[in-house]
C-alpha cells in the first residue's frame, strides 16, 4: 500500500508531529523517552491488546525527511516509511508506504483477503492523519 499526498505544511513540521508520536508510544510502553539520535534501530515491545503484541524496530529515522520502523507479531511483519519531500511551491509530498509479509501459507491467504476487502479502511485511516497534521499546521 502506498499514498502520496501533498499538502502545504513545512517539511521540518511534518516530521516533527509524526516523531512527537512515535515518541509518546515508546515512553508510554516503556517508561523512557529516547532522543531522535537514539531511534534508530531501537526496539521496544508493544502491547496491542488483550492477548496481542509485538517488537517495533526503528529502521531509519533521518530529520527531517524519513521515519521508517517494522512492527513484529507472531502473525506477520508490517514495514512502515514515511518519506517527506519538499516541493519548490512550499508543499510537502508526503509518501507513506506499508509492506505487510505474513508468516505461513494460511496467513498469508488470511491477509490477502482482509487486504482486498479492507485496504480501503487502512488508507483512510493513513489519510486521516495527514489530515490532521494539515489542520494542525493551518488552524483548521
Amino acid at each position: 500500500m502506498e499514498i502520496k499526498r501533498k499538502i502545504k505544511v513545512p517539511q521540518s513540521f511534518i516530521f516533527s508531529k509524526i516523531i512527537e508520536s512515535g515518541l509518546y508510544d515508546i515512553e508510554k510502553h516503556t517508561g523512557f523517552r529516547p532522543s531522535l539520535k537514539e531511534l534508530n534501530n531501537y526496539e521496544y515491545t508493544k502491547e496491542f491488546g488483550k492477548n496481542q503484541s509485538g517488537r517495533i524496530k526503528f529502521d531509519q529515522v533521518t530529520k527531517p525527511e524519513v521515519y521508517a520502523f517494522s512492527t513484529y507479531t507472531n502473525r506477520a511483519t508490517y514495514h512502515t516509511r514515511w518519506e517527506l519531500h519538499p516541493q519548490n511551491d512550499g508543499t510537502t509530498e508526503v509518501v507513506i508506504s506499508e509492506k505487510q509479509d505474513s508468516n505461513g501459507f494460511f496467513q498469508k491467504t488470511n491477509d490477502f483477503l482482509t487486504g482486498i476487502s479492507l485496504g480501503w479502511l487502512k488508507k483512510r485511516q493513513m489519510n486521516a492523519i495527514v489530515d490532521s497534521i494539515s489542520h494542525s499546521y493551518n488552524g483548521q
